[in-house]
């Protein structure tokens, strides 16, 4: 069955659901040190590991890539030894199914012992509201059945048993090491918080609800706050965002609102997930609650007619920062940029280096990236706010935030930080809007722009620019001024071992 499920899919799914918002698979990364995912079409499949001991959690379709993305993550399917199956549907267990590839043929599996009944045919499979019937599912590994509640352990790896029937009556939440809950298929990600999986595809939809109010309840009465992680919507490790919405499900005939600025037209193109890009580590999903402030709105306006500025008004200036940027890159560099904006310096970077991160706090902005930089394999768009990046220490050789310190409320916050995700040895690039003099013409020109909106927290001349960063303890720095109708500073901040 896998093989015809598997093509059927890929045909007929886009019919149904481009365009809408629903399916957002990550790419093939690794969401930490411990979980990596392979992307197949739209789903996602997952590999958890500690000292040494490697669990997948479901086999996902009869994908014919499984084996080739799995080698761009060290993995190797021979020495895959336990699958951990959240429920039976072919594009959770195609990969061990009979007439599959058989590259898990030795491996264990573990399912729930009411799920287990769809497999010997004492349950039928049905979706569509009860109207369609799937065919039987035939699987020859070995298998362990699991209970509700159920805790075992495989070598050192704690595993803890949620039965949360509804998509399917069976279904098997697996919390591992009370640290990373895997839901498969019963917790759908909008750009606002969690809801119950796709109505459609649902045994249940009012058993579906109440069986994820009740994990959630046993989950908070423990003090437990996991990383969330789904098998077609991504990951949070917010939990309030994941259980926010599971007392409505997903409408599988709607398009989603709101619109979530990840998701693809069409999760079946992947053409974005990539050799070059499997060791990135994978951002959460988008949490929309609260984004739009006044400062965001202003700049989701401004989105629109935002590169008059750096290419017309201030051009000659912008060519030269982008020069002087450039040459500070080198192309096995992995680059983090924040406050890219429309991505006038991003279309710039993007050939010149290894990996690029391009971020800023306003989704318009990032849109209007993502258009210009589709044609780069290298570059993935996140939003996040310069004050509170969520990479690991150390990351990147090269950081750069332009144009963006003299509008925070806290630029050391964000000095800090850019410097934080900075490895040692890397650089730290922040050229900023400055006037020569305030009261010159230059400084006219910042004072009609801030009081327009973008809200100027800081007027730097050059050398109270230079200041800044002395007070803030940052000693090794070059400075460069380049002149513009509006003059900008350069900061090349290189970090130490030993600090900054």
């Amino acid at each position: 069955m896998s093989k015809k499920a598997s093509e059927f899919q890929e045909k007929v799914m886009p019919l149904i659901y481009s365009g809408k918002g629903i399916f957002k698979p990550l790419n093939t990364g690794k969401i930490d040190g411990r979980v990596k995912c392979v992307r197949e079409y739209i789903a996602n499949i997952f590999f958890y590991t500690k000292n040494g001991t490697t669990v997948m959690i479901d086999a996902g379709y009869n994908y014919p890539r499984l084996k080739e993305k799995m080698g761009w993550l060290g993995l190797d399917p021979k020495e895959i030894k336990h699958i951990l199956i959240t429920h039976q549907d072919t594009d959770h267990v195609g990969a061990v199914e009979r007439d599959s590839d058989g590259l898990f043929t030795s491996a264990r599996l573990y399912i729930g012992e009411t799920e287990n009944k769809y497999l010997t045919g004492e349950r039928k499979r049905k979706v569509m509201f009860g109207l369609y019937t799937l065919p039987q599912v035939t699987i020859d590994n070995p298998k362990r059945l699991v209970k509700d509640g159920e805790i075992f352990y495989i070598e050192n790896i704690k595993i803890e048993c949620f039965l949360t029937a509804g998509h399917t009556f069976g279904h098997i939440n697996y919390l591992l090491d009370d640290k990373y809950l895997f839901t498969g298929d019963t917790l759908w990600f909008g750009a606002d918080g969690g809801y119950s999986f796709i109505n459609a595809l649902a045994e249940d939809n009012g058993l579906a609800r109440k069986s994820l109010a009740a994990l959630k309840e046993k989950l908070s009465a423990r003090g437990i706050s996991p990383v969330v992680i789904t098998g077609h919507t991504g990951w949070t490790d917010d939990f309030d965002f994941a259980f926010a919405h599971i007392d409505k499900c997903c409408n599988s005939f709607a398009k989603q609102r709101p619109v979530d600025p990840k998701a693809p037209f069409n999760g079946y193109n992947e053409t974005d997930d990539t050799r070059q890009n499997a060791d990135m580590y994978l951002e959460k999903a988008v949490d929309l609650r609260g984004v739009y402030t006044e400062k965001t709105r202003f700049w989701d306006k401004m989105a629109a007619i935002y590169d008059l500025f750096p290419k017309v008004f201030n051009r000659r200036s912008t060519q030269k920062l982008c020069a002087f940027v450039a040459n500070e890159v080198n192309k096995t560099d992995c680059v983090l940029e924040c406050a890219c904006g429309t991505g006038m310096l991003t279309e710039y970077l993007a050939p010149l280096c290894g990996k690029l991160y391009a971020t800023d706090l306003s989704l318009e902005m990032l849109k209007k990236s993502d258009k210009k930089c589709r044609k780069f394999k290298n570059v993935k768009f996140k939003r996040a706010d310069i004050t509170k990046l969520k990479f690991p220490d150390n990351y990147f050789d090269t950081v750069i935030a332009a144009n963006v310190i003299h509008l925070l409320d806290s630029p050391q916050t964000a000095l800090n930080e850019l410097l934080r995700v900075c490895r040692p040895g890397g650089k730290v690039i922040i050229p900023t809007y400055i006037a020569k003099n305030t009261t010159a013409a230059t400084g006219i020109c910042i004072k009609a722009i801030s009081k327009a909106g973008a809200d100027f927290k800081k007027v730097f001349s050059y050398d109270e620019y230079k200041k800044f960063f002395a007070d803030n303890g940052v000693k090794n720095a070059d400075f460069l001024l380049i002149e513009g109708r509006v003059p900008c500073a350069v900061a090349v901040i290189v970090k130490t071992y030993n600090g900054i």
